[in-house]
């Protein structure tokens, strides 16, 4: 797996892009809607260029969601990983709306409109204070 464990056992940026496919693909085999985390850390060959395309490949694979970790770094552990405006960017290019429940909740909340656009109160922090 290329999430915790795999950004120290993966060598270059092309293995971390087939550990999250093949990830994916066996979560989807198996029925199970696993997240995908394609994460690296600084002393591999991968960049963030290849986490990028392997978060793309796997939303384009139909990937069910992504960690998401503030700023995309994880300072615990010393990966960089995705981030929450990484999700919200995936589902603007590829025309997808979140979970029903959690789209109903970011409605309510002033954080998405209904075709599932982030609103330009979603920068707001003022808007969880009721």
């Amino acid at each position: 797996m290329s999430g915790f464990i795999g950004p120290e056992t993966i060598y270059d940026g092309k293995q971390m892009i087939r550990a999250n496919l093949e990830d994916h693909f066996m979560g989807k085999l198996t029925g199970l809607p696993m997240g995908m985390a394609p994460c690296y850390t600084n002393h591999t060959g991968i960049d963030q260029n290849d986490q990028e395309i392997a978060t793309m490949l796997v939303t384009m694979a139909g990937a069910n969601y992504f960690m998401g970790v503030a700023l995309g770094d994880d300072v615990m552990l010393s990966y960089e990983d995705t981030s929450f405006h990484d999700d919200a960017t995936l589902r603007a290019l590829m025309g997808l709306t979140p979970a029903a429940e959690f789209f109903e909740w970011c409605q309510e909340w002033g954080i998405l409109d209904a075709r599932g656009q982030l609103t330009p109160r979603a920068g707001d922090a003022s808007i969880f204070v009721k």
